[in-house]
């Protein structure tokens, strides 16, 4: 049997070349997402294709780069470090490297007006007659959630649904989900 301090050692010795490993997968994939940008910017410049943020559908795909494949743990790892460093950097404007009060509530307010942008897009996408509700024909059609659910959405029972109805509806879905949710996790 070994003694204690041989095995304190070499415990030490696989926790730093865990913690050297997970930096250098961090810093591959790093250099995979540098670059993929790199990469793909010269080939959109090279083919005349007009720079209009949309990607051309007709040019092929193009190799794959050698890096990691994020399918092991270490791998998802490095990846969703990677993915709150840049969400962390979004919200701290000043760069200071903390988040305040302030940062905080205009990246809140900034989502909650993406989310509202997303919901009057899909809405008036779905409201194929344009009068403001979504009938259960068009909500067959666009959002088979919303048509599974439709009693249940349309509170004053006049067989359609208005955004507010669906606001309504998903405010008390999603806290009846959090309240299961706690109920089902321990302290």
């Amino acid at each position: 049997m070994t003694d204690q301090p041989t095995r304190h050692q070499r415990t030490l010795r696989t926790l730093r070349i865990r913690r050297i490993t997970r930096r250098a997968l961090a810093a591959g994939a790093l250099s995979a997402a540098a670059a993929l940008v790199f990469v793909a910017m010269p080939g959109y410049a090279q083919s005349g294709a007009p720079m209009t943020g949309v990607v051309p559908t007709t040019r092929s795909a193009p190799a794959p780069l050698p890096g990691p494949d994020y399918g092991d743990a270490a791998d998802q790892n490095a990846a969703l470090g990677l993915y709150l460093q840049r969400s962390f950097d979004a919200i701290d404007t000043n760069h200071d490297g903390k988040i305040d009060r302030n940062e905080w509530s205009t990246f809140q307010h900034s989502q909650l007006q993406a989310r509202r942008a997303t919901f009057e897009r899909y809405f008036k996408a779905a409201d194929k007659d344009g009068d403001g509700y979504l009938s259960r024909t068009e909500t067959a059609a666009a959002e088979p959630f919303l048509d599974q659910h439709f009693d249940l959405i349309d509170a004053n029972r006049d067989s359609k649904l208005s955004p507010a109805e669906i606001r309504a509806y998903f405010r008390r879905y999603y806290h009846e989900r959090s309240q299961a949710d706690a109920g089902t996790t321990k302290p």
